[in-house]
């Protein structure tokens, strides 16, 4: 029997209605529309590729990457109706530039490059062919997957392959297993090449042993891979848990797995990665879990980034929203959407509808009942962090490493006062961003200043030791030119003692001649 790995804190959930068409992939036709987001900072550095009554066609890149983000291509054939400025309605503190494509339904693509044999590339030329394709990590962090292989060629030993959900009713990850695990292992596979690790590790909880059947089955005989099985608790899906887990090390913070030796890939990324080498297809669609809270029903639908949620919500017959609250994300991390014509984009994997509530919930105070602490995956203590958070007291919040903190909202779900715990830590978080910011630039001005008075205080020395220098050369100058000017009266005086003495004596001759 496999060793089943655990980790400290966390919580159980009652396991979702499994039925036959829980990891059935549904797809949805085309919409009439489709909304792209870039976010502003990013369209600084990288510029529109596309203008307004411009034809464009499925897998076309609209913008320019830079060193931060990567491009991002159309998800269908079309017209481009409007570039214009819009902020998030799922972040406040974002800001976006919305790329509104009209579809013409023929869904129309470029000549894709396809790769038959990718160990004829070397590990530069496919993270390149990763890049231009629009690869981000597609469990939650948007990171370029891109940027992640540069930083992690030759510096890693293991490749960790992430199968376990980020909320435990979100199937998408299950599903993408169920249908494509022969994708998945190419593209665990690539990934190994590229960045030339020793070891793969295939996580995934213990519950699905029809998956874990399939696994294990595919990489018998396969001395690279090797499976490993986590218990059955959220949050076991962040990758800060799974390598402590794993290994019993910690990422610290501002580090990433990188440098601890692991490199941790979601398994949706993995499945994108393989079909932009092999197929040579820009990221354009992903798998999204549909959870109905009322009933405890997942399904899960094949996407295409840019589809308008209201599009989805009609296509499922869902009309009256006024009833339901939609929520981005899963039951625990997730994001109240206030505009249905939001539209999905690559970091979103889960919708979960609620039936509206009529009576608001009351937040009492704490009354330090201690749950909080004991479900903390990471080992916080939250009522202590929330104290400190609601009185600014911004450098105990710092000893106590709220920065550590993973926003998995279990303290609030079994808080008994209902307080929002995270809502403090977010706050909290930003704070200290800003805070860690001003002391850098502190620093920064401090460290110009002592330059600054080194280099006047240098000035100074020299302005110093050159004005002795010319008082000195002026001194012997001036004690030369005297020598000099004495040595000439000297000469003088016996000139005029020698002329004297000539017309005295010529004198005295002339007087006695005359005699």
């Amino acid at each position: 029997m496999k060793k089943k790995y655990n980790f400290s804190g966390g919580v159980t959930c009652l396991p979702i209605k499994e039925k036959p068409n829980n990891y059935i992939i549904n797809h949805m036709p085309i919409p009439k529309k489709f909304i792209i987001y870039v976010k502003y900072n990013t369209l600084k550095n990288s510029m529109l590729r596309i203008k307004i009554n411009q034809k464009v066609l499925c897998g076309q890149p609209l913008t320019f990457g830079d060193s931060s983000s990567v491009p991002i291509h159309s998800p269908t054939s079309g017209l481009v109706q409007s570039i214009e400025f819009n902020s998030s309605h799922v972040d406040v503190n974002k800001e976006n530039i919305k790329i509104t494509i009209l579809s013409d339904y023929l869904d129309q693509w470029i000549r894709l490059k396809k790769i038959d044999n990718y160990k004829l590339y070397s590990a530069k030329s496919l993270i390149k062919i990763i890049y231009q394709l629009g690869i981000v990590g597609l469990g939650g962090a948007h990171f370029s997957s891109a940027k992640k292989l540069t930083l992690s060629v030759k510096k890693v030993h293991t490749l960790v392959v992430n199968a376990v959900e980020s909320d435990p009713y979100i199937t998408a990850d299950y599903c993408l297993i169920n249908n494509y695990l022969n994708e998945i292992f190419i593209g665990c596979k690539i990934v190994a090449w590229i960045s030339q690790v020793k070891n793969i590790l295939i996580v995934i909880q213990e519950d699905k042993i029809e998956l874990i059947s399939k696994i294990q089955l595919l990489i018998q005989n396969k001395a690279l891979f090797k499976i490993c099985i986590l218990k059955k608790k959220y949050p076991g899906g962040s990758s800060k848990i799974i390598i402590k887990s794993l290994t019993g090390k910690e990422i610290p913070f501002g580090k990433h797995s990188i440098d601890i030796g692991y490199l941790i890939f979601n398994i949706s990324t993995v499945y994108a990665i393989k079909r932009a080498i092999i197929n040579g297809e820009p990221l354009i669609q992903r798998i999204v879990s549909l959870y109905n809270y009322k009933n405890h029903l997942s399904k899960n639908f094949l996407m295409r980034i840019g589809t308008p949620i209201n599009f989805f919500l009609n296509y499922l017959k869902i009309k009256n929203n006024l009833d339901y609250m939609i929520y981005i994300g899963g039951v625990f991390m997730n994001n109240l959407l206030t505009d249905l014509n939001y539209a999905i984009s690559k970091d979103i994997n889960c919708i979960t509808i609620y039936k509206k509530k009529h009576k608001k919930s009351i937040n009492y105070s704490c009354i330090n009942c201690s749950y909080c602490v004991q479900v903390c995956p990471v080992n916080l203590l939250p009522q202590k962090l929330y104290l400190y958070a609601k009185n600014k007291n911004h450098k105990q919040t710092k000893n106590s490493y709220i920065m550590d903190c993973i926003e998995c909202k279990i303290c609030e779900k079994v808080c008994p006062s209902n307080i929002p715990l995270v809502k403090y830590f977010k706050n909290e978080k930003i704070i200290q961003n800003k805070i860690n910011v001003e002391t850098k630039q502190k620093k920064i001005f401090f460290r110009r200043f002592q330059l600054r008075e080194e280099r006047l205080l240098n000035q100074k020395k020299m302005f110093y030791e050159n004005n002795n220098y010319f008082n000195t050369t002026k001194l012997i100058e001036s004690n030369i030119l005297k020598k000099t000017l004495k040595k000439e009266f000297i000469n003088k005086n016996q000139i005029e003692k020698n002329i004297r003495k000539e017309i005295l004596r010529s004198i005295i001759e002339r007087a006695q001649y005359k005699k």
